[in-house]
C-alpha cells in the first residue's frame, strides 16, 4: 500500500485482468476521456496492457485509488526533470532548487458518483503526503490542461500553486493544448535546540 487513511487508500496497480479491466472501464468513459486522453482515442484491453507495460519500463508507478476497498480512481507518479517533463529549463529552475528531488503526478476519479464530493482533493493530499514522507520528494508537479477547471480547482484546494504555462504542450483530439504547471513544495520544519537550564 502506497498510502491509506480511515477511508481512502492508494495501492499499486497490478498487471492482471481485474485491475486492467477496471482501468479499461474508465478509459472508455467519455466523462473521463474528455480530460484525460481525448474523445478520438479508443481503448481496448490490448492498448491498456501495452501502456501499463510501457509505464513499468519507464518506472512510472501506476496506482488505484480506493474508497474503502472499492477502486474509484487512478493516479501515477514518477521522478522527473525539465527535459523528461517537456518544460523550459529556465522556468523549471525558477521553482526547483539544484539537486531537488521532483515527482510528477497525474490522477483522476473514474467513478463519477465520487466526483464533486471533496474525495479528489483528499486523495491528492494522501498521495502527496506519501511522496513527501516515504519518497522524500522536495517538489511535486502536476500539469492539467488550462481548460480543465475542475482539476485545477481540486489542485488549488490541495495546496498546489500555479507555476507557469507551457503553450501547446499536449496534443488531444488533434489540437495542441496549453498546460498549466502547478507545484507543491515540501514544508520544512525548523528544529530549535532546547535552551540550557540555568540553576
Amino acid at each position: 500500500m502506497i498510502a491509506e487513511n480511515e477511508v481512502l487508500g492508494i495501492r499499486e496497480m497490478e498487471g492482471n485482468e481485474q485491475d486492467l479491466g477496471i482501468f479499461l472501464k474508465w478509459m472508455t468513459d467519455p466523462e473521463t476521456m474528455k480530460y484525460w486522453e481525448g474523445m478520438t482515442k479508443h481503448y481496448d484491453y490490448e492498448m491498456v496492457l501495452e501502456e501499463y507495460q510501457e509505464a513499468q519500463k519507464e518506472q512510472v508507478a501506476q496506482c488505484l485509488i480506493l474508497y474503502g476497498q472499492k477502486p474509484i480512481g487512478y493516479c501515477q507518479f514518477c521522478v522527473l526533470d525539465a527535459r523528461s517533463y517537456e518544460v523550459p529549463q529556465e522556468e523549471y529552475d525558477r521553482y526547483v532548487s539544484p539537486g531537488g528531488l521532483v515527482y510528477g503526478i497525474d490522477m483522476f476519479l473514474g467513478e463519477t458518483e465520487y466526483r464533486d464530493r471533496g474525495i479528489g482533493s483528499e486523495s491528492l493530499k494522501l498521495l502527496c503526503g506519501a511522496l513527501f514522507s516515504k519518497y522524500h520528494a522536495d517538489v511535486i508537479l502536476i500539469d492539467p490542461k488550462v481548460h480543465n477547471a475542475r482539476a485545477i480547482g481540486c489542485y488549488h484546494k490541495s495546496g498546489f500553486r500555479d507555476y507557469f504555462v507551457v503553450p501547446q504542450r499536449e496534443e488531444q483530439d488533434g489540437i495542441l493544448h496549453d498546460s498549466l504547471i502547478m507545484g507543491l513544495r515540501r514544508v520544512r520544519t525548523l528544529h530549535f535546540a532546547e535552551p540550557e537550564s540555568h540553576r
